[in-house]
This record gives C-alpha cells, sequence and structure tokens, in this order.
C-alpha cells in the first residue's frame, strides 16, 4: 500500500505542465487556485473544488449583472437611506444619503473598497433585489460555474451564497473580458464625480507588503470564508490568475501574504524555457537509393514551455514514426512524432515532416530503360555505319 501511495505521489508531482504540487512554499489559504494565463493552465490547486461560503469575491459576479443592466455608465443615481439596509457590519465605499453619483462611480465603490453600500445602490438602480439575485444565478450557468450559487449580492454568510475556489477563478477570467470591469478591477485608487476617493483594500498594506506586485484584485472577509482574495499579475512577462479563500483569520492581510508568497514562489523558480528548436536533432533515419545516406529529424519552429527552472536540461526526447526514408516518402510529408518526456512524463508532442527534397538514384526500372534505350542507340550507330561501308 505504501509503494502505491508513494508511486502516485510521485505520478502527481510531475503532470506539467497542467498542474504543479508545490511544495516550496507556506500558506494559510484552504482553497486555492492558480492559472498562468498565457497558457490557459492551472499551476497550483488546493481543495479548488470544495464548495465554501467567498464573502465579497461575491461581488464580481454583483458587478458583472450590473454592468449587463446599465446602459450609460455616466448616468447619475441619488444615494438613499434603502441603499443602506442590511449593510451594517460589513465594508462601505463612504457614500452618503443623498449623494449623487453615476454608475462608474459606484462600480469602483464595489470593486475597490469592496463597498456593501455602492452594491446595493447597483441593485436598488438596476433590477431590484430579487430579479438581480435570478440574474445572478442565471449567469453562473452561461458562464458554466457548477459549482456556485448566490443569495445575496454582497457576499454575506449563508448556506445559499457559496462557491469554490476553482468557479471564482473561471468568473474572474470571464469578468476580466470586460474592459469596464477590467479598467475598474486593476485600480488601486479612484476619485468619484463628487470628489470621493475610494482606495483599493490593499492600500492599507502597501507599507508592509509590495502589493504593487498585484496587479489587480477583489478581496473579501467573513468569519465562514476567512480572508480571501482573487487577483491577478503579469511577471516576467507571465499572467497569472490567483484566488485564494479561507486563510488565517490572525492578520487582516492573510489572503493578500498568501497571494504574494504563491506568486514569488513561482515568479522564482518557473519559467518559459526552450524545449525544442532548429538545432535539436531528435533522431536520424536511413535514406534508402540516394548519395544522401541520413535524414536528421529536427523541428523548424521554436517551442518554449512554462517549466520549473532547469528542467530543460533534462528532457527526453523520442522519435516515433518511419523507419527509413525513401522515394515513396514525399517532400513535406508528414513522417511521425516528436515527444518530450520531463521525468517520464508525456509534456509535448508534435508532428516531424521530410522537409529536405532528396536527390535519389534512378530506380531499377529506370536503369533498365535507360540501358535498353542505350543499346538500340548503339545498334542504330552501328547499322548506319555497316550501311556506309557497303556503300
Amino acid at each position: 500500500m505504501k509503494r502505491i501511495l508513494y508511486l502516485f505521489i510521485i505520478l502527481f508531482s510531475f503532470c506539467i505542465p497542467i498542474s504543479c504540487l508545490a511544495e516550496g512554499f507556506d500558506i494559510t489559504g484552504e482553497n486555492v487556485i492558480l492559472y498562468n494565463l498565457n497558457d490557459n493552465n492551472i499551476l497550483y490547486e488546493k481543495n479548488s473544488d470544495e464548495k465554501t461560503s467567498i464573502a465579497s469575491l461575491t461581488k464580481i459576479m454583483s458587478a458583472l449583472v450590473a454592468l449587463d443592466n446599465i446602459d450609460d455608465l455616466n448616468e447619475t443615481v441619488t444615494i438613499t437611506a434603502n441603499d443602506f439596509i442590511g449593510t451594517e457590519g460589513y465594508s462601505k465605499a463612504g457614500f452618503s444619503i443623498g449623494d449623487i453619483v453615476t454608475y462608474e462611480d459606484l462600480l469602483y465603490g464595489v470593486l475597490l473598497p469592496s463597498g456593501a453600500d455602492a452594491i446595493n445602490a447597483l441593485v436598488n438602480n438596476t433590477l431590484g433585489y430579487d430579479n438581480f439575485i435570478t440574474a445572478m444565478n442565471e449567469k453562473t450557468k452561461e458562464i458554466g460555474l457548477s459549482n456556485t450559487k448566490f443569495s445575496n449580492p454582497i457576499g454575506k454568510d449563508d448556506t445559499n451564497n457559496y462557491s469554490t475556489a476553482s468557479d471564482i477563478a473561471k468568473m474572474l477570467k470571464y469578468a476580466l473580458n470586460n474592459d469596464t470591469f477590467k479598467e475598474v478591477f486593476t485600480a488601486k485608487e479612484y476619485t468619484t464625480s463628487n470628489g470621493i476617493i475610494l482606495k483599493s483594500t490593499l492600500m492599507p498594506y502597501k507599507n508592509i507588503l509590495d502589493i504593487n506586485k498585484i496587479d489587480g484584485s477583489k478581496s473579501g472577509f467573513t468569519k465562514e470564508a476567512g480572508r480571501c482574495l482573487a487577483s491577478i499579475t503579469n511577471l516576467n512577462d507571465v499572467n497569472y490568475l490567483l484566488v485564494v479563500i479561507n486563510s488565517s483569520l490572525d492578520y487582516n492581510y492573510s489572503a493578500v501574504k498568501d497571494t504574494l508568497t504563491i506568486y514569488d514562489y513561482f515568479n522564482d523558480n518557473y519559467s518559459y524555457q526552450v524545449i525544442l528548436d532548429d538545432s535539436k536533432i531528435i533522431s536520424t533515419l536511413p535514406v534508402k537509393w540516394s548519395k544522401v545516406k541520413s535524414y536528421d529529424i529536427a523541428v523548424n519552429d521554436e517551442v518554449k514551455m512554462y517549466l520549473e527552472n532547469g528542467t530543460s536540461e533534462n528532457l527526453e526526447y523520442e522519435f516515433v514514426g518511419i523507419k527509413e526514408i525513401n522515394k515513396d516518402v514525399k517532400f513535406g510529408s508528414e513522417i511521425g512524432k516528436v515527444k518530450i518526456y520531463s521525468n517520464g512524463e508525456l509534456i509535448y508532442s508534435t508532428s516531424a515532416y521530410l522537409n529536405s527534397d532528396i536527390d535519389y538514384y534512378p530506380s531499377l526500372l529506370s536503369i533498365i530503360l535507360i540501358t535498353i534505350t542505350l543499346i538500340i542507340l548503339l545498334k542504330l550507330i552501328l547499322f548506319k555505319k555497316r550501311k556506309k561501308k557497303r556503300k
């Protein structure tokens, strides 16, 4: 049993690049998923499909539904007392009753300071509460979130308001396709049309953590969801998306610290490496009936993969295909597959083609025909010579 378990761990550890089981960092988050957005690959996950409370990460969906129902971001609305119902104990953007603000102001109020007052104002001025919740749940189906349900737009703990790290990542990827959402999500500070300065929930930690490494984020916190952060960044031309849920309640910045720990680990230990180029000879095939006795299997394109640093130095290459080159193999035709392995795991496969126009010796039939032709010509010449002598 121990041997089977050991083999399972070894095999799972080398699933590159689909999922990297990193043991080189320590985090408190219980539900985590990290994507390399360049390749849309999962790099790391921890309980990513476990249903859990998600606190104000709910507001990502709330913002999406609001955007679906706003015609003009510059249109103004008036903040009323109704916008503060049910907000006690939750983060607020800082709006006051009677403030006249734009829909754009409210969106920033939702995503930067995570304002419950801002999302309520959006709900009240678009679909109304019940229809808004219905729209949120309909949106989950549109996006394909199979383990997500919403019962409120704020992110209050509720048995009917839950998701998973995996679903939140899908939701955020979808949301980032909306230019307005992305612009708001990646801001750290914004001044509303009536002069209120809104700041990202990351800003209080700027003197103790390097929040500049995080390009955009949405935080959350409740007792059941712990400290949460959904974020994106770009480090050394790699675009990452990370969701951390249920980080420790010991510190306000636990999820932010976990996020930076994960980003730093992958930035320091992984990179895009050249695994294939035209200088790499994979195999050599014999060539039949030609002055060229062998043909080198190579791939013209340069291929890079996101791998643990140093991996490219220990890769194994294999060619699977024809055993020899002959006249039946035409220029440009596929002759097999090039496969690349890391620690026994297939990480890349591509087709190999005959890229050279090979000059073959004449075939046996051609030789026979040429010989017969020469004999006939020779006989004709001899016949003419004899004919001349007789004359």
